[in-house]
Order: structure tokens, then sequence, then C-alpha cells
């Protein structure tokens, strides 16, 4: 017999309010879309913050590496270079990596464009992980499964702390593209059948020909293969390893000018530490002492995760975090005494790409069907908080990148050769980087792209007279003009990029963007702690300014008000007939800091 079932009165008004809230009246499957789209808007969040802010690296600079790999090619195609020798600079070591990917892109851009264009290098790598992102969240299953994916890498890839790979794209047409195809041919090898087993074949050979830790696809395309029901495509994988990895080496030297640790029991642990510092960068935020820990700890929990179901349930996800952290031990090997310990940012992206994909592993082993977003939603407090603090920690670093690559640019643009300035924009620039950029711009393949760049007068900015200035060098030479100094308002903060340089003639007025620098000597000097960053610096080609005589003038925009205000010094842009008037002092000048 049962008992007669009692209702319970709940407390007054809650359930009332519940039913009648516009949330609980939606239905169940227009909730769920909602959530969907306000997670991929989150993820959206730190991809367009990060694109943003780093857009100021990506411009048209060769910069270290790419003399070697990128310019000197496009010089030597240009000037007629044979098959053979094409193939042999194809195939070429530079610093035990095989960069054949990149350099048939670098050929491929020349052939089309007849030139290289550094910037759209840098965007293809950075799209490049932005394919990575997409091809794991179409792979990912469900809906459900691939937002989830999707925010957690969003919040750990698009941060700050991989500024190098970001600006630089030296870095990430190599570094973001080779997680990119070690992705594809995990991705294609889980899939399976003879297609898959191709297309991984295609992505696992490009990627050992990207830089040389892509070697580790094949090792770990092995183990995959091997553990598939039936073992199908072992075989045609092993020979295929066989003839990739045995050419990748065939005549493989090692750079003499790279140092090694000496293998024993120091030179073991040496290498280890290394390798867990790779593994753990990321969460450490740059703290040495935390990210060997923390890299132990990524180890021990997809080690775990892996012994409990997870190489079968997370096939694509574990997989691959399993071949990163292998990648890394890969560069230990080869950077742990190059590097003195120090982990660049370039290699950031195997440990930020493993420990999304060994968060998401755990993430779906704790989460029910039904229950989508139960374990995601306590931990998206901490990955935004992570995300910010990322950018915080590292906003110093990336702006110190731009400004040192800026100063070599805007040195070797006054001087006509590089290495004058306190920057440089290749370590051996009187061998190297100056007779290259002179050939390169002599044939027409190259010219160094403007980083002082025109720009319209904002609308509403107003002549003042209380602007502060101090010009530390105006000068003009057979090449370019040149001013550096600081510029600020007083009562306002200087804002990073705010200072401008304007041109004005009796008939046209002309506004252009200026190299931010910090001035901490200003701010000391002056007492001011908020003028540190009203330094700037300016250089442009004479052929790149227009003619005429001009007043030199310093434009303030940081958001608000946009206000300038006009000096006494004149400048003649007349070719080589160029020269500084003199000047006399106005009211908004200020005394040099000292």
């Amino acid at each position: 017999m049962t008992s007669p079932t009692v209702a319970r009165p709940s407390p007054a008004g809650v359930g009332a309010s519940r039913r009648g809230s516009p949330w609980a009246r939606l239905p169940a499957a227009w909730r769920r879309r909602l959530v969907l789209v306000g997670l991929l808007g989150l993820a959206l969040l730190p991809i367009l913050y990060v694109i943003e802010r780093s857009a100021p690296g990506r411009l048209n600079i060769v910069y270290w590496d790419e003399f070697d790999t990128a310019l000197r090619l496009a010089v030597k195609l240009h000037e007629g270079q044979g098959t053979g020798a094409f193939l042999q600079d194809l195939f070429a070591i530079n610093n035990e990596h095989r960069m054949v990917t990149s350099r048939l892109l670098f050929a491929v851009l020349y052939w089309t464009t007849g030139t290289l264009d550094f910037g759209v290098l840098g965007a293809i790598g950075v799209g490049s992980l932005i394919a990575l992102v997409v091809l794991l969240a179409a792979t990912a299953g469900s809906a459900a499964r691939a937002v989830r994916l999707t925010v957690l890498l969003a919040l750990l890839l698009f941060q700050l702390e991989h500024y190098e790979n970001f600006l630089w794209s030296g870095a990430s047409i190599d570094h973001f593209t080779v997680v990119f195809l070690l992705g594809a041919a995990v991705v294609a090898l889980a899939r399976g059948g003879p297609a898959g087993l191709a297309a991984a074949g295609i992505a696992g050979t490009a990627a050992t020909y990207t830089l040389a830790h892509g070697l580790i696809i094949w090792p770990l395309g092995a183990l995959l293969l091997f553990l598939t029901p039936g073992r199908r495509g072992l075989l045609p994988w092993l020979a295929l390893s066989v003839v990739v990895v045995g050419t990748y080496f065939t005549g493989f030297k090692v750079n003499p000018a790279q140092s090694f640790v000496t293998f024993g029991p120091e030179g073991v642990l040496r290498i280890l530490h290394y390798w867990l510092s790779i593994l753990g960068a990321v969460p450490a935020l740059d703290s040495a002492s935390w990210a060997p820990w923390l890299g132990g700890g990524l180890l021990a929990g997809l080690g775990y995760g892996a012994a409990r179901g997870g190489l079968r349930r997370e096939r694509i996800a574990v997989f691959l975090a399993l071949g990163l952290i292998g990648a890394a031990g890969i560069i230990a090997v080869g950077r742990a005494a190059e590097s003195g310990g120090q982990v660049f940012s370039r290699y950031y992206v195997l440990s930020g790409t493993a420990w999304a994909l060994a968060v998401f592993a755990a993430l779906e082993r704790h989460t029910h069907p039904r229950r989508p977003w139960q374990v995601l939603a306590p931990l998206l407090p901490s990955l935004i908080a992570f995300n910010v603090s990322a950018n915080r920690e590292f906003a110093d670093e990336t702006d110190s990148w731009i400004e040192c690559r800026n100063l070599a640019v805007l040195a070797y643009k006054q001087h006509g050769v590089d290495g004058r300035g306190n920057f440089r924009l290749h370590p051996h620039p009187n061998r190297v980087s100056t007779p290259l950029l002179r050939q390169a711009e002599q044939l027409g393949v190259y010219r160094m792209g403007s980083i002082c760049l025109p720009e319209p007068l904002p609308p509403g900015a107003r002549e003042v007279g209380t602007l502060q200035y101090y010009i530390d060098d105006l000068s003009v030479n057979d090449l370019a003009l040149t001013v550096r100094g600081w510029a600020a308002a007083p009562g306002r903060a200087a804002v990073r990029g705010g200072v401008h340089l304007v041109l004005r003639s009796a008939q046209s007025t002309h506004v252009y963007s200026a190299v931010p620098t910090t001035r901490p000597d200003v701010a000391q000097a002056l007492q001011q702690p908020k003028w540190v960053d009203a330094g700037f610096h300016f250089a442009r080609r004479l052929d790149r300014l227009p003619a005429g005589e001009y007043h030199l003038g310093f434009l303030i925009d940081d958001g608000s008000r946009p206000e300038f205000t006009l000096s006494a010094h004149r400048v003649v842009i007349d070719g080589p007939r160029s020269r500084v008037l003199p000047a006399t002092p106005t009211p908004g000048a200020a005394a040099p800091a000292r």
C-alpha cells in the first residue's frame, strides 16, 4: 500500500518567479542555442583582442631569420636560380631544421606577386592557429563538445604569452603552422580509412619539413594505428615514416655554432628540467620556479586520463596532446643548453595547446550530456582570469618587442645601413642584412615597409598651445627626415602610440604615426609618472614625404580629444636639397629631461 502524495508548498513567490522569468519561458532548445552563442562569443573575444593587439607587429618588415630563409631565396629566384639549386636551397638545413613548407610558401608568394610581404606571411601564420581551433572544434563531435573545446583553446592560446608568434611572421609561419599540421595529421589518422591515412601522410610530411619537432608525428601515428582495432594502415605508415625520416637525416649536419648539453646524468637532468619548463610555461605565467612543477602536473594528469580510457574516448585530444609533449621533448634536447634555461615565447604554443586538450579530455570525462555546462561553468571565471592575467603580465614584453624591432627599422631608414642604432634587423648587419636589403631593393624584389604611416587628421582635432614637448633630434640627410623626442598633454596620461607627427604648410596638413618609446626619464624629471609613454621616434624616407616647406608639430590622439601644437621648427622637403630651417623657442616647448 502506498501513502498518499502530499504537495509541499514552496516558498512564496519563488516558483512563480522562476516560471515567470523570460529565460524560463524560453523553450529548452532555444536556451541551449543561446548558451552556445554566448560561449562562442566569449571564445571570440580573446581571439579578436590578440589579433588587434598584435597588429602593429605584423608589418611588411624583414627581421632576423627571415633574411636567410625568405629574402635571400626571393633574390635568388629573381636572378634566375636553376631548378637544382632551388631544390638544394629548399631542403637546406637551418639550425637542425629543414623548413621546406615555409620556403615553398615564400617561393609561391614571390612567383605570384613578384615580391614578399611579411605582413601577409604573419597573417598566414596566425591563420594556421585559427585553422587548428576550427579543425579541432569541427571534429569534436556534438556542438556542445565543440564549443567547450573552442572556449578552452581560445582562452589558453589567444593571449600575449604567445607574443613572439603573433608579432613575428618568422615565428608564426613555423611554430603555429607545425602545430596545425600535427593536429591535421592526428585528426586524419583518428578518422581512419585510406583517405585519412593519405591526408595524415601529407600533413605529417609537411610537419616534418616545417620544424624538426614535427618528426614526432611518426612514432605518435604508429602508436595511434597500433591501438586501432585491426591495426589497419600501420604497415604503410611505418614504410612512409622510414622514407620521410630517412630523407630528413640524409646529409644532416648540426650547426657548429649551436651549443648542446653533454649527455650524462647532469645533462639528462638539464634536458628534463627544460622539457618540463616548456610544458608548464603557459600556466606558470612567467614563473621559472613553477613551470617545471606544472609541466610535471600536465604529464601526471594526462597520463592518468590516458590510463583511464582517455586514449579510447578522446583519441584526437589525447594523442595530439601526447604529440605536443613529445615535440617539446625534441626541443628540449636541442635547445636546453642554447636557451640558457629560458623558455622562449615561440615554444609556448606547445604548452598552451597541450593544456587545453588535457583539460578538455578531463572535462568530457565528468560532463553529463544532459548537463553540458555543469562542469565547465565553475571553471570559466578561473580561465577568464588567467587570460586577463597573461595579457597583463606579457604586455610589456609585447610592447618591448615591437619597439625594439621598429627602432631597428627607423635606424635603417635614417642611415641606409643596418646596425647604426641600438637595435639591429639582423645579428650580422654588414655581412647579411645591409647588402641583401640593397640588392633586393635594386632588383625590385623587396623594399622595407614603412612603420611611420600617413594618417588623416582626426575629426574635431583642434590646435592648442598647451601641449608640452621636447625634440631630442631633428635631422635631414640624403635619405630621410628623422624626429625624436616626447610630447604630452598636461593633466592627461600619455598613451602608448598617442603621439603623431604633424607637417603643416600654407596649402596642406599631413599627419604621420610615430614609433612609441618609453621615457621614464621624462616621467621622473618632470614628476609626471603618467608620462612614461610620451616618447616617440619618427623616420621616413624623403621620397615618401610630400615636397614643400612645413612647420613641424605634434598631435596627441589618446582616444579622448585630439589636440595638436605647431612648433617653430621648420623643414624643407625637396629631395637632395631637403634641410632643417632655423627655429625659435615656442610656449609649448619644454626643457630637456635629464
